[in-house]
Formats: structure tokens, sequence, C-alpha cells
């Protein structure tokens, strides 16, 4: 072999191993400190991308999560409302079947009537102020277009549930009974036939009292009839959020090998070019002694 100075091929080729193992070593280094296996799309250019969709489709479950979760309290909170609506029907059925008994004076059955009109007026009242966040739950824009919930990452019909805009219709007393003149007690007990209900005519025999009772009958159907359907659709509603959460748990496994690194394989390949590194150094310092062989022959 020639004896150069002014090119030192060994140690040339040393650099470029040095170079390269400390190159390799500080990739080790910053996917070790960043948990991360693809620290540019250079990398893997096929995986960045796929994790990018896969990032997507993770922060879409996540809202969609979300969704859910405000969409039962939602729900949940239509139905506190309704149980409240129906307890105090129910009371005034049981006070309607008490007046309709004939051992009662003008003035208890009055006293009824009395605790009857509260009760009225809190089924009123809960109609105009029930409200989630800034929705008015009865009566208000959804008793028009209902509630479309999305329960899913992407577009598309398959990926929201609707609840029917009947579930958020009026549920003041009159509407409930569909009472054409006031709910008076002291009045129904006269048996004028000043009481009607639209959803409750009056057949032979029958007094005003039966067609009241007919007429709360009908109006606790309807809360029911919508608690029901809140009930349906949270079942819906519970399983939508299984489904999403496992979804996230599968994605976030799958990027997880695209994208996370070993880090007991990082720690290897670390201690691998750490060594190749002080090997190539302390042969860089041979190689760029090796010219001075030359001088032994001057």
């Amino acid at each position: 072999m020639s004896v150069v100075i002014n090119t030192n091929v060994d140690s040339l080729k040393i650099q470029n191993l040095l170079s390269n193992s400390t190159s390799k070593l500080s990739d080790s280094m910053q996917r070790m400190s960043s948990g991360l296996k693809i620290l540019s799309a250079k990398d893997d250019a096929a995986g960045t991308v796929i994790s990018a969709k896969m990032e997507v489709q993770l922060n879409g479950n996540e809202i969609a999560q979300k969704n859910v979760q405000n969409a039962n309290a939602l729900l949940s909170t239509a139905e506190g409302n309704l149980d409240v609506i129906q307890d105090n029907i129910s009371r005034i059925r049981d006070l309607t079947l008490q007046a309709k008994n004939g051992t009662y004076s003008e003035e208890e059955i009055q006293a009824m009537q009395d605790e009857v009109a509260e009760r009225i007026a809190e089924i009123d009242r809960i109609n105009s102020s029930a409200e989630y966040s800034s929705l008015k739950l009865f009566g208000g824009d959804l008793a028009t277009t209902g509630a479309t919930f999305q329960v899913g990452s992407n577009a598309g019909v398959d990926n929201t549930i609707a609840a029917d805009k009947s579930l958020f219709e009026e549920v003041t007393f009159s509407a409930l009974t569909g009472s054409k003149a006031a709910f008076d007690l002291t009045t129904i007990a006269q048996n004028g036939g000043t009481y009607t209900a639209d959803n409750a005519t009056k057949e032979t025999n029958e007094t005003d009292f039966d067609v009241a009772i007919k007429a709360l009958d009908n109006a606790i159907d309807n809360i029911t009839q919508r608690k029901s359907v809140i009930g349906s659709a949270g079942n819906r509603m519970d399983s939508a959020l299984s489904t999403l959460q496992t979804q996230y748990e599968n994605l976030s496994s799958a990027k997880s090998i695209i994208t996370d690194a070993d880090i007991a394989s990082e720690a290897s390949d670390f201690v691998q070019q750490q060594i190749l590194q002080q090997v190539s150094t302390s042969l860089l310092a041979q190689a760029n002694q090796a010219p001075s062989i030359a001088l032994s022959l001057i």
C-alpha cells in the first residue's frame, strides 16, 4: 500500500463512520427524549401521512365523546323536569278524585283547588324556565327543529342521533290536558258541563270530573311517552359512547405502533452507536497519525 501525505483515505473513511454513528446517536437520544419513532417525515413518509389521519380521527373521537355526554346531560335535564311535572299532574289527579267524592263541602273543595292552582302554576313555570345551557327545552326552537346530536368523528347521518321535535313540545298544563276551560275543582264539582278537553270529550253518563280525570290521564301518558323516548335515546347514547371509547382505544394502539418509539430498542441502539462513536474516535486519532510514517523514510 502506498505511503501518502496529502490524502489520508483511512481518516476520511473513519470520519464518515464517525459522522454516521454520531448522527444515529443523536437520533436515538431524540427518540428516547420525545418518545417518538418518527421525528420528521423523512423517517417514515407513509407513516407520517397515516398517523396524521389517525390523529384527526382521535381528535374527532374525543369531541364526539363530549358531544354524547352533553346530549345525555340535555336529555337527563329534560327528563328531570318531566318527572316534576308528572308528580304535579299525579297530585292534581289525586285531588280531583278526592273532590269527586260527595263528602266534601265547598270550602274543602276550594282548599283542594288552591293546591291545584299552585301546582298548575308550577307546571307552567317549568315549561317557561326549563333550559339546558341557552336552549329552551320545551316550546322553544327545539320544538320546531328537534335536536340532532353528533356522535361520530366523521360527517354523514350515520354519525348522528336525532331527537324528534315532539319531545320538546310545550308542557303547559293546558297543552298537556287539552283544556278549553280553566281547571277549577269548584266549578267542575257543580257538574254544569263547563269543563271540556280536546283529548277527553264527555260521554254519556260521564260527569265533568270523569272528563277531567281522563284529561289528566292523557297528560300523564304524554309525559311518560316522552320519558320513554328519552330512555331509549339515552340507551343509544350509552351504546354510542361505548363504541367511541373502543374506537379511541384501537386507534390509539394503531397510532402507537407507527409513531411511538420502542425505548428498549432505542436504548440498545444508543449504546451500540455510542460504542461505535468511541471506537471511531480512537481509530480516527490513529489514522490521522498514519501519514507521519513518511517521516521515517526521509
